[in-house]
């Protein structure tokens, strides 16, 4: 199989490897294009079911970093966005529908949507270097490709909700710990690891019995005003409203899996054709420029200037002198 994003084949066990190398990227991303070529592969593979798949990443350095920023700025309006996301939902579902064992072999950076489509996987193994996130209210929303669904009935709520609304990310190791990763291995023992759980010889016992209780009416009830409370005090809702979304999504629907789906679609919507979405996407953008532009200023620096007399203050102005 060779598409301009996807390419991969089987190996002797009859396994699939189907590795993404987003074409004239050095980062994966899941850009619309990428996402219908997805698709496409797990038609195709559908009708001619291998004995496993893998999914993996063609570039060194990470897995998949993310949605493709670029395309918010595409969707004009809130009608559109939900049309969107019900799609990727379609592709995802269809991934955790797949008739074999699915493995997200999950090399350096996994974040966003990315770290959705290893949900939608029935295991993950990660390298040693894997990190692992959702980091999606730093851009005024919340997971939307059924994140926000499938965490939270794989961990405990609590420790879910803490990942989406903090944007805090885990390595390996601490992932493991979660129940986030199935496994974990170096780099060396790393394609044989991937290989062990697509073999069906991976043996996980997942401890579902409190994502199930805390998922339920009055316990949602509970943990939703403590989630309430504690975000309040770091942030306020006219300001960044999707943490406080992402709660009500929760508080709504939680336990529940058809009608949080349609929930998340209809609040990405809503949010990610926002000011605050709008603005902090332009940021994202500023910071990627300002990364990219370092370097030593053309003209010599004669004055500097330091407003604040502080410790860093204080510590520029005596470097600098």
């Amino acid at each position: 199989m060779t598409a301009k994003h996807w390419h991969g084949g089987k190996d002797a066990d009859g396994i699939f490897w189907l590795n993404l190398d987003v074409a004239g990227a050095s980062t994966n991303t899941l850009s619309r294009e990428v996402l219908d070529e997805l698709d496409t592969a797990l038609k195709v593979l559908e009708g001619d079911l291998p004995t496993a798949l893998v999914i993996r990443s063609a570039k060194p350095k990470g897995f998949i970093a993310g949605a493709d920023v670029s395309e918010f700025a595409l969707i004009a309006s809130e009608a559109e966005a939900i049309a969107w996301i019900t799609r990727v939902h379609g592709i995802f579902d269809r991934l955790a529908a797949f008739k074999v064992l699915t493995v997200a072999a999950i090399n350096g950076f996994c974040f966003g949507g990315g770290l959705e489509l290893a949900l939608a996987c029935r295991y993950r193994v990660a390298r040693s270097d894997a990190r692992l996130g959702l980091p999606e209210v730093k851009l005024g929303i919340h997971p939307g490709f059924g994140g926000s669904v499938r965490l939270t009935r794989l961990l405990p709520v609590a420790q879910a909700m803490e990942m989406m609304l903090t944007a805090r990310s885990l390595d390996a190791r601490a992932a493991r710990r979660a129940g986030l990763v199935d496994a974990i291995a170096e780099d060396r023992h790393f394609e044989a690891a991937a290989r062990h759980a697509a073999l069906g010889k991976l043996k996980v016992k997942r401890h579902r019995v409190r994502a199930v209780l805390q998922n339920l009416a009055p316990m949602r009830a509970m943990l939703s005003r403590i989630l309430r409370r504690k975000t309040a005090e770091k942030v306020r809702a006219d300001h960044y409203p999707a943490p406080f979304a992402l709660i009500d999504l929760w508080a709504r629907h939680g336990g529940r899996r058809k009608t949080m789906m349609l929930g998340e679609a209809d609040s990405i919507g809503r949010l990610v054709v926002s000011e605050t979405a709008r603005n902090l996407t332009r940021i994202f953008f500023l910071r990627d420029y300002l990364k990219s532009a370092t370097g030593a200023p053309t003209e010599p620096v004669k004055r500097v200037h330091v407003v604040g007399a502080g410790t860093m203050g204080g510590d520029i102005a005596a470097w600098c002198a």
